[in-house]
């Protein structure tokens, strides 16, 4: 039987960049991301990078490895 940690490790990294990126807490993201208030997707932008697509009501984000771009700035408001 393999380990299967390293995969647990991935998905906790994951949920906590997705819970910085919401600014929310990473227990409340696990929640979010198994009734669906979250949704998330693969992407690759325009310059071949890619990264997760993160989508919680009207806030967006793409979270790379080791960076989060906001599509709408922390706060909901534009500008």
């Amino acid at each position: 039987m393999s380990d299967n940690r390293e995969m647990y490790d991935e998905i906790n990294a994951l949920v906590g960049s997705i819970a910085k990126a919401l600014e929310m807490e990473d227990k409340q993201v696990a929640q979010d991301l198994e009734s669906g208030a979250i949704q998330i997707a693969m992407d690759e932008d325009e310059n071949g990078h890619r990264f997760i697509a993160v989508t919680r009501g009207d806030r967006t984000a793409r979270v790379y490895q080791g960076a989060i771009q906001y599509d709408r700035p922390p706060g909901g408001s534009e500008g």
